[in-house]
């Protein structure tokens, strides 16, 4: 099996990382995967998909990703976590190499400021929910752990520049961020991608909801559908 020196991280972070998750298993011999469970309101499979995503940065077989750290935020201390989150974004998010395997997801396909601003916000969220990120955007959305987990997983994978963001994932920002820069994102992605039928009826509510003086995505053809539906019911 493939090792991955550190998991990607210093000596000393990994050392450190390794301490705390001994320490909690040490603390939860035989009912660290209950633990999980309970913790994270899953089952037992899921959990044990965490335990062992967690079990192979620390046995060096994979490299610690941030989606991985915010799964593990839970688990360890904040001034450890703050410490892995500063270095993976000194060496992994602004690395093109090793991190943006294709150099069109740069920036989450969107113009260079509207993604720092992205990236401001989230990384203000994330600081101010350190513990309970997805508890937070459970709340928010109001749906269940599955969900909002998806959800999470789909702020990192833009964040990280993993992916870009789409029709869909506008949909699903929705209420994180704040209404100007959400208003921002939704106007250039509606304006850049197409989208199926299914989501016509949330793209016409986010547009009713969020249009400025400028028309969101007014070229498309779905647009055209949603406009037309809106003003034929007189709105």
């Amino acid at each position: 099996m493939k090792r991955f020196e550190y998991a990607g991280l210093t000596p000393e972070l990994h050392q450190r990382l390794t301490l705390e998750f001994d320490a909690l298993r040490a603390n939860h011999r035989k009912t660290f995967n209950k633990h999980i469970m309970e913790t994270k309101q899953c089952d037992r499979l899921q959990a044990k998909r965490y335990f062992t995503r967690f079990n192979n940065v620390i046995k060096e077989r994979s490299k610690l990703s941030p989606a991985t750290l915010d799964d593990m935020r839970e688990y360890i201390t904040d001034g450890l976590a703050n410490d892995l989150e500063n270095y993976l974004s000194k060496h992994c998010f602004s690395s093109y190499v090793k991190c943006r395997p294709d150099t069109d997801k740069r920036n989450a396909g969107l113009p260079e400021e509207l993604f720092k601003q992205y990236c401001e916000e989230i990384k203000s969220l994330k600081a101010k929910y350190p513990n309970s990120f997805t508890a937070y955007i459970m709340d928010v959305k109001g749906c269940k752990y599955q969900k909002a987990n998806s959800i999470r997983t789909a702020i990192n994978t833009l964040y990280t520049e993993i992916g870009i963001v789409t029709p869909r994932k506008v949909i699903q920002l929705e209420g994180l961020l704040s209404r100007e820069l959400f208003g921002k994102i939704a106007k250039y992605v509606f304006n850049k991608y197409e989208w199926p039928e299914s989501l016509d009826s949330e793209v016409d509510r986010i547009y009713l909801e969020y249009r400025t003086k400028g028309d969101i995505g007014l070229n498309k053809e779905s647009v055209r559908r949603t406009l037309f539906k809106a003003i034929s019911m007189g709105l």
